[in-house]
């Protein structure tokens, strides 16, 4: 690995520690959470696979910003260390409508270049619709996506989600399942376990559509930070926008 990739990685795992207070994915689906304008969440993501041929480990650390507005914004480098070590960078943006108090519709998108190959990058667009069920406390989440592997996105496929809660704010269940063959197309599921307010832990074990994969495993830990940005930016943006 090139030492400017190694010096990369190394900062911004130093960046992310032990990391979630609200996931911001349900296991590969992302949510309907959003977080507040200027609050932040660090999250460390692993994935392995450890039988059989294709045997790999991906770690990826992550910042999970809000910028108001139920907008919000995410940066992560996901190293995948299989034969070869490759680092791919996801930049990733949604914005979250509140139909109701129940109802939820959400866009986004990422965009993903690799830093070690000279690659055109990745990206998907994609809306989805979430309900809360109040009386069982779950959350269904249905809708679709356009992505394209080094290209525009081009290619279609649905994404669906359900997340059960268990014990309110201590143990939820999930499951979600992302259509398609090429490596998005998973079937998900697992735990989330919130062992104090600020911190999350989530194990999923993730089932490819391709028949040509095999089981891998993840396990993701979340910190919730706080707000870092002051409420005077805010309002100085406000007033800009009212003098114009």
């Amino acid at each position: 690995m090139p030492r400017l990739v190694k010096l990369i990685f190394i900062i911004l795992l130093a960046l992310s520690p032990a990391v979630a207070a609200a996931q911001q994915t349900i296991i590969n689906v992302p949510s309907s959470d959003v977080l507040p304008y200027g609050e932040i969440i660090l999250k460390q993501s692993n994935k392995f696979r450890p039988f059989g041929a294709g045997q790999y480990v991906s770690l990826t650390p992550q910042v999970i910003m809000g910028t108001g507005k139920d907008t919000e914004i995410s940066v992560e480098a996901g190293t995948n260390i299989e034969d070869t070590t490759s680092v791919k960078l996801n930049l990733t943006a949604k914005k979250v409508f509140r139909i109701k108090k129940a109802a939820r519709f959400t866009v986004g998108g990422t965009l993903s270049p690799s830093l070690t190959e000279g690659q055109k990058p990745d990206s998907m667009i994609y809306a989805h619709g979430s309900y809360l069920c109040k009386k069982t406390r779950t959350t269904f989440t249905a809708g679709g996506f356009v992505g394209g592997r080094q290209e525009m996105p081009s290619l279609t496929g649905v994404m669906l989600g359900v997340d059960q809660t268990i014990i309110p704010n201590k143990l939820r269940v999930a499951v979600d399942w992302v259509s398609r063959d090429e490596s998005w197309g998973v079937f998900g599921a697992g735990l989330k376990i919130r062992p104090e307010p600020t911190t999350s832990i989530t194990t999923a074990v993730l089932i490819p559509n391709s028949s040509q994969d095999r089981v891998a495993f993840s396990i993701s830990i979340s910190k919730y930070v706080g707000k870092v940005l002051p409420e005077f930016v805010r309002k100085e943006e406000q007033e800009q926008g009212e003098n114009l």
